[in-house]
């Protein structure tokens, strides 16, 4: 997957702090002519290894949302992957959606952002 979007200085961005069940998740979108084009998440103390999953999880995420692959494409694959998750932890809500991770909040976040700019 190869991409030749050169990340600006500045970017428009929405951050939300985001009580789970793991922790305060720490999650920022990144648009580009109002397109989702990075995530960055944190949670949890640096280093830790739920952090380091998370964070290589959102940077994974951004380099697919800046391919040059069709947004429908990481929409169905997104939602084929990632359909029915249970990591078999308490469930939280947040904006009155339940989610079991928070993987699985981003990953529905970047799903429902990325459906709004397919075409």
């Amino acid at each position: 997957m190869e991409t030749t979007w050169k990340r600006p200085k500045e970017i428009p961005s929405k951050t939300f702090h985001i009580e789970t069940q793991e922790g305060t998740l720490h999650l920022t979108l990144g648009y580009e002519d109002e397109r989702l084009i990075e995530v960055r998440a944190m949670i949890g103390k640096a280093g830790t290894y739920a952090q380091i999953m998370l964070d290589t999880i959102a940077k994974l995420i951004s380099m697919y949302l800046q391919s040059p692959e069709a947004r429908y494409k990481i929409v169905k694959k997104f939602n084929k992957q990632f359909a029915e998750m249970f990591c078999g932890m308490e469930e939280f809500e947040w904006q009155g959606e339940k989610y079991q991770s928070a993987i699985d909040l981003i990953v529905k976040i970047v799903i429902t952002e990325v459906e709004k700019q397919v075409t």
